[in-house]
């Protein structure tokens, strides 16, 4: 059924928001705002958290980027400005200076930029929710929702009621709504000129997504072929049994472990015969609460956690706190540059209010059972020795040989991919983190759409700094996990296969692709390729190297 959202004022109407400020009750209007804020960013870390949980890290970094725009002060600068100076309530503050930075940015000679007029309404959208003067939507489940224009929440929000399909008047096919509709599954037809005016609340309709074409107004005969075509896509989309084995065809066995956020992905650890868990990222634990947690609170979490994912390797990182991961009750400064500020080990072992609850959580964990305590973003030796001693003084140990746990370090950083054979001296285990280890080797964001084509972990320089961590760990006889999400993409995991990887943790939803990979290929025939492959001089070069290999 059909529900048209009235969505042509791209902003909830301002007749509904109350204009002036009461008299005298600006500071009041500023924390009300401030409230709002940190409401909003609390919200955004859960939505980042559910879609991260489901295997949609690129989906999960939209609402990173939602509250980074919130957390770097520009926009809400501006709104507390309109308060002061405008004489405005906070809702109409939000409401004007939201809608001038939406037409800036739909105004843009560049499509890119226009793309993002959604995602300024979505924060505008949910700062006015948390000041509660947000009307709620209609949407209920078996929805065809209808509509000008939506936001990324919007689509997370129909994602979770169960809705069937979108159809919308204006969207790019890059854009963040598209982007999230078709990792949440939903069928989004676009560019459906005066959908709005022209379909009736209530219809029944037809979205044939493969099309583009939506019918109304169906006869009986339509919707019985409509029902056949769905029933075989149905069929054909039935889930197929994972082989339990990573083996190559002559006869390898690859350690092949699960990424993990939590309790809900790790339930999936046993049931698709993953080898356990390749990397645990704690710091998502902490977006369920209000406050920091307890130890014992922790604690809870991880025992429920492990004992979910059943005895299999266990490796934890700790809480990786800094650039878009952070609660929004934590009293972290926001580096302009958060990727290159205080983050990873360089805030924990500046915070040891933080790390010490973690720690002694998982001293506790590991008298139960064996686990491996993953160190992020590990810069230098010193880093990673000072992190040591500060491990050992809250575990009550006098060296690391008395830890409870195994030691492991997050390869991310180039200095510590360059030193890693002093690295290895002092740890038991490495994990190379792709996706950071790409960004600072090339210097392209991750997070930015425009240097997508720069991101590229089959550049030459990338895979050889890589071999180079590989073989280092092999010859000190310690093993070497290629973590992250570039971690499940077929090519590069072919390469690092032939480059000497025997073990990749993967996500969920790269987690078959990567097994039949596997399966597919010959390690004898891959290994004899490798100094050929480290000799191309570009990343073009490599994809056709890696295209003429069986």
């Amino acid at each position: 059924m059909a529900v048209v959202l009235d969505a042509r004022t791209p902003l909830y109407a301002a007749a509904a928001l109350p204009e002036l400020a009461p008299a005298g009750s600006r500071d009041d209007e500023v924390e009300r705002l401030r409230a709002a804020v940190a409401r909003a960013r609390a919200q955004l870390l859960r939505i980042e958290r559910q879609l991260a949980a489901r295997g949609l890290t690129h989906d999960a970094e939209i609402f990173s980027a939602h509250s980074s725009i919130l957390a770097d002060h520009k926009l809400i600068d501006e709104i507390v400005t309109a308060i002061g100076e405008r004489n405005l309530s906070a809702d109409a503050a939000v409401g004007q200076v939201v809608l001038e930075w939406y037409q800036q940015f739909v105004a843009s000679a560049h499509a890119v930029v226009r793309d993002k007029g959604p995602d300024i309404l979505d924060i505008g959208q949910r700062l006015l929710r948390c000041l509660e003067r947000a009307p709620e939507g209609i949407v209920t489940s078996d929805s065809i929702v209808v509509a000008a224009a939506l936001t990324p929440s919007d689509v997370v929000r129909f994602a979770n009621l169960g809705v069937r399909a979108l159809v919308v008047e204006t969207c790019g096919l890059k854009s963040h709504v598209a982007i999230l509709a078709r990792g949440c599954g939903i069928p989004m037809i676009a560019a459906i000129d005066s959908a709005v005016e022209t379909i009736p609340h209530g219809e029944r309709l037809l979205v044939y997504a493969t099309t583009g074409a939506v019918v109304f107004h169906a006869s009986a005969e339509e919707q019985e072929v409509a029902k056949a075509i769905r029933r075989q896509i149905e069929l054909a989309e039935r889930p197929v049994a994972v082989p339990l084995e990573p083996v190559t065809r002559d006869g390898v066995r690859i350690t092949l472990l699960l990424n993990i956020s939590g309790l809900s992905d790790g339930r999936a650890v046993a049931r698709i015969g993953a080898d356990g868990v390749g990397l645990y990222r704690t710091e998502f634990d902490y977006l369920e609460h209000d406050r920091w947690p307890t130890e014992d609170e922790i604690f809870s979490v991880y025992q429920r956690v492990t004992d979910t994912v059943g005895p299999g390797e266990l490796n934890i990182r700790l809480a990786d706190f800094g650039a878009e991961k952070c609660p929004a009750y934590a009293d972290i400064p926001i580096n302009r540059n958060p990727s290159l500020g205080i983050r990873g080990m360089r805030l924990l072992l500046d915070r040891e209010d933080i790390l010490g609850p973690q720690a002694r959580a998982l001293a506790r964990l590991a008298r139960q059972r064996p686990l491996t305590v993953l160190l992020p973003m590990v810069d230098t030796a010193d880093t990673l020795t000072a992190a040591t001693e500060a491990l050992c003084r809250i575990a009550g140990c006098r060296d690391r040989d008395e830890l409870p746990f195994r030691l492991g370090a997050m390869i991310e950083v180039p200095s510590a991919a360059y030193d890693v054979d002093t690295l290895l001296e002092r740890v038991d285990s490495l994990a190379v983190g792709l996706n950071d280890l790409t960004q600072y080797m090339l210097a392209a964001d991750r997070d930015d759409e425009l240097m997508e084509v720069y991101h590229d972990a089959l550049q030459p320089a990338v895979l050889r700094i890589v071999a180079r961590v590989i073989r280092a760990a092999d010859a000190a006889g310690k093993p070497v996990t290629m973590c992250g999400e570039l971690a499940g993409d077929r090519k590069l995991a072919h390469a690092l296969l032939a480059l000497g990887a025997r073990r990749f943790s993967v996500s969920l939803a790269h987690f078959p692709d990567t097994v039949a990979l596997i399966r597919h290929l010959s390690l004898e025939t891959l290994s004899a390729t490798a100094e050929q492959l480290l000799r191309k001089t570009s990343g073009k070069a490599v994809r056709a190297f890696l295209a003429r290999q069986k």
